[in-house]
């Protein structure tokens, strides 16, 4: 996906300005079934989004969504992660581009995703609503490409020993491919960066440690991770939860 994936040029002078303008790409928007496209107020409520956000959310129509924040439609830890990202982009006028996060919706259901949302300024430079877009990372075999047999070997590799300190060069070794070239069929077939899909390996056998009797502890030194602040910093930032409080939601 390209490092923006908004039209920079829009520069409505109102929320109602932008909607207008975004109506004419709408039966574009509403033919991603991977992709998740929304529109928020600087009071962080939805205004506009796609049909694939109001089925995730089980919802009929837009007017059940419309005036509604991510606290008010997403179990509560993860609604109020949500917002506050939110707010520090309504707010602070933050970009957030590329991030690897993990979504919960109202079936219950978890996917990984790729987050990217920016701000949307008026005229005079003011900032008057949030464009947001999350793409599904698709790992599953029968929703990509045929894999390539040398990144094969890479996930194969990253699979058996994600508790070890995992660098560019052992892949390259695994594989007989250049950096470069693990990057760009990563992105192909991941869409995500090597380091990004080592994260998601890591933290999908943590959540999967946390339906035992391991301690955090425990499950950090067999993720990889050289303590448990650190492993507990790195769950946070991609579920938006702590990895205690992953496991009371469940």
């Amino acid at each position: 996906m390209p490092s923006s994936p908004f039209p920079l040029s829009v520069c409505p002078e109102n929320v109602n300005d932008l909607i207008r303008s975004l109506n004419m790409f709408a039966p574009v928007l509403q033919v991603l079934p991977s992709t998740v496209f929304f529109v928020k107020n600087m009071r962080a409520e939805y205004v506009y989004a796609n049909d694939t956000l109001l089925h995730r959310l089980q919802l009929s129509d837009m007017a059940a969504l419309i005036g509604k924040t991510s606290e008010d439609l997403f179990q509560s830890e993860w609604g109020q992660r949500y917002t506050q990202q939110d707010r520090e982009v309504l707010n602070d006028g933050k970009i957030i581009n590329n991030k690897l996060e993990l979504h919960t919706y109202a079936s219950g259901e978890l996917g990984w995703c790729i987050t990217h949302k920016m701000p949307v300024r008026n005229p005079l430079g003011e900032i008057i609503a949030m464009l947001g877009v999350s793409v599904d990372v698709e790992t599953n075999d029968s929703n990509r490409p045929e894999l390539n047999k040398k990144v094969a070997l890479i996930e194969k590799y990253i699979a058996g020993h994600f508790d070890q300190n995992i660098k560019m060069k052992d892949l390259e070794a695994v594989s007989r491919l250049s950096t470069a070239q693990i990057e760009r069929y990563f992105k192909k077939i991941f869409h995500i960066t090597p380091s990004q899909y080592i994260q998601k390996v890591r933290i999908e056998a943590a959540m999967a440690m946390l339906e035992t009797g391991l301690s955090v502890t425990e499950i950090s030194a067999r993720c990889g991770y050289s303590d448990h602040s650190a492993f507990t910093r790195q769950f946070k930032a991609l579920v938006g939860l702590a990895p205690s409080e992953f496991k009371k939601s469940r």
